[in-house]
């Protein structure tokens, strides 16, 4: 392999929304099986990775930008470089310099975390010229979090078991208005809640197969038949939330969404519409709303896959 001594990769890192969100059961390890709908969006971050060859035959790691207050041993993306040269059998001899300038919320059920991870893997594999096999680089992803599996790759997905069963859905569209209300909620206390449904009806793909004609009747579909399992305990967790959800689905109740939900964990929801027009005017509603002032509004869209 001719990989250069150094260079700058660059990547946009997507977030994500849940379509919907099951859990169906618990492993003995502790781990919960869900059910769901992925879909990338355009709302993301930039992220830069420059590697330069190491005469100290050791992987030294530095950051910049808007993750550098988080402390090492828990920023994912010093996690995933940490692991990639770990398992690619090329040495240690890097310096790796990790660049992130943050656009999505934390603890907000986008996914951003998993995604800068994901992109960290994606962007050293590119550089180093594809070391790691693609099902080892997603179970390495998957030892850095449930989501990073899916954003090793591009396009909507029906994810299932830990996070690691991965069945691409082509054709997913819709205009997005994403509101983070200004409070968190950390994914392991949403997750260890005792009254968390665990026994969800399993969802098969067949379902949404026969709805995806049309981009409308997947919806219908999920609207009839899908729930996200996580936002009761939100909502019973934090009376805020709910008061906050309360205002932003009455907002955009009255323009015909196609989904009003809670992405993954919380706190940030969505509303889901079909054409821009619907878009604009939901969002000056939401701006507009005296309770929503404190929060963070984003308007984007599902990528196209």
């Amino acid at each position: 392999m001719n990989v250069p001594s150094s260079a700058k990769l660059s990547a946009f890192s997507p977030a994500k929304i849940n379509l919907f969100l099951h859990i169906t059961g618990r492993r003995a390890d502790g781990y919960h099986l869900l059910q769901s709908i992925f879909c990338p969006i355009t709302l993301g971050d930039q992220l830069s990775v420059s590697v330069q060859t190491n005469s100290s035959r050791e992987l030294v790691i530095q950051r910049s930008g808007d993750l550098v207050h988080i402390p090492e041993q828990i920023d994912l993306t010093v996690r995933a470089c940490k692991a990639f040269y770990a398992h690619a059998n090329i040495g240690m001899g890097y310096a790796v310099t990790i660049h992130v300038d943050k656009q999505v919320p934390e603890q907000a059920g986008l996914g951003g975390g998993s995604s800068n991870a994901a992109t960290v893997l994606r962007l050293l594999q590119q550089h180093h010229q594809n070391p790691i096999e693609p099902e080892q680089l997603a179970a390495i992803g998957l030892t850095l979090g449930a989501d990073v599996p899916f954003f090793l790759q591009d396009s909507s997905a029906f994810v299932e078991g830990i996070g690691e069963a991965i069945t691409p859905i082509q054709g997913i569209s819709g205009h997005l208005i994403v509101y983070k209300p200004p409070l968190s909620c950390p994914t392991p206390k949403i997750f260890s809640d005792p009254q968390l449904t665990r026994n969800s009806s399993d969802v098969k793909i067949a379902v949404f197969d026969s709805a995806r004609r049309m981009n409308s009747e997947l919806m219908a579909c999920l609207q009839a038949n899908t729930q996200n399992a996580l936002q009761a305990v939100v909502s019973r967790n934090y009376p805020e939330w709910e008061q906050q959800f309360g205002v932003f689905s009455n907002c955009v109740a009255k323009l015909n969404p196609q989904l009003i939900r809670m992405s993954g964990s919380g706190s940030a929801m969505f509303a889901l519409f079909a054409s821009p027009s619907q878009l604009s005017t939901a969002v000056a509603a939401v701006a507009d709303a005296p309770e929503l002032q404190r929060g963070q509004l984003f308007e984007c869209k599902i990528k196209p896959s």
